[in-house]
């Protein structure tokens, strides 16, 4: 009975191998799956990256740069107050302008910092407060600059507000007063340019304009404030006829008199020439709020759509 029992080979290597096989196999697939995977998140942007960039924007850069565009109003603000003022500009009231000018600056420096403060608690109170108010300080500009045509004689400091106020009979004859008690021509009576023709272009307006003749009268000059023309001069002429009395208006070449205490201060280029002395420092501040507005203006905007993607970003996280 011993002799005749068979034994049958067990085929578990076979089986064994052919597990191992499946195993292997269906390990390799995650595997691949895994790589693949990784290949295509390496391909697509990283967004992470990109919310850690528009939160530092947020936080840090576009703040800290809207705070020192800030300072620049804060500097122009104090400089009006402290810088002096034009010789007889008071007449017309400019140093009250100039005050109240520095005061907005300041109020908007205010404003803009305040709304940089609060832009996490009440981001879009604070942008419409700053668009309105940049969009006025640029109007203003504007005016200054002589860009904006709206302009109107209520408006001081502007060029058709200069022209109604300085052509103005009353008004020039107290300019004309200041400005020869203040001897805007008695440096060129005592210290003449020795070189023929004289350079009227590094002269003040106010010299150029009122202490010598225009240059389209032809004249000769003995000295800056000497001219020689062909007929006799004549006396000064009276007051009712220089602002077109009953005798005309009278040009500059007829109204200039080699009198001390006429010369050319009944001129039109007289009073143009006042005008430009003024005008310059009004344009010149016409010309920063015009910047400075549409800067502010932008890195508000800017700082709003990036405290706007952040919370919109946090919302979505939680």
């Amino acid at each position: 009975m011993a002799d005749n029992v068979q034994v049958v080979p067990i085929e578990e290597p076979a089986v064994t191998a052919t597990a191992a096989a499946t195993a292997t196999t269906t390990t390799t697939e995650p595997e691949a799956k895994s790589s693949d995977q990784m290949e295509s998140q390496s391909d697509k942007p990283p967004v992470g990256m990109l919310v850690t960039i528009v939160n530092l924007c947020a936080i840090g850069v576009l703040p800290i740069f809207t705070f020192f565009l800030s300072l620049t109003l804060l500097g122009y603000a104090v400089w009006l107050l402290y810088m002096r003022s034009y010789a007889c500009e008071d007449i017309l009231g400019l140093p009250r302008v100039q005050t109240l000018a520095s005061v907005g600056l300041l109020a908007v420096f205010v404003v803009s910092n305040a709304a940089l403060f609060l832009r996490r608690k009440f981001p879009m109170p604070a942008l419409v407060v700053m668009v309105v108010i940049l969009l006025l300080m640029m109007f203003i500009g504007l005016a200054y600059a002589g860009v904006n045509e709206m302009q109107s004689r209520r408006f001081p400091a502007t060029g058709r507000w200069f022209e109604l106020k300085v052509m103005d009979d009353v008004n020039w004859n107290n300019i004309k007063s200041c400005v020869y008690d203040k001897g805007a021509c008695n440096e060129l009576f005592y210290q003449s340019p020795k070189e023929k023709p004289y350079n009227r272009r590094k002269m003040p307006p106010i010299k150029s304009g009122c202490c010598m003749p225009p240059e389209t009268c032809n004249m000769d000059a003995l000295n800056a404030t000497f001219w020689y023309r062909r007929k006799d001069e004549g006396p000064p002429l009276e007051t009712e006829v220089l602002y077109g009395g009953m005798g005309g208006i009278l040009s500059d070449c007829e109204l200039w008199r080699n009198d001390w205490s006429v010369l050319c201060y009944d001129c039109r280029s007289c009073k143009f020439g006042f005008i430009r002395s003024l005008r310059r420092k009004w344009w010149q501040l016409g010309v920063f709020l015009v910047v400075i507005s549409i800067l502010l203006l932008m890195s508000h905007l800017l700082i709003f759509l990036a405290t706007f993607w952040e919370k919109f970003k946090g919302q979505q996280s939680s």
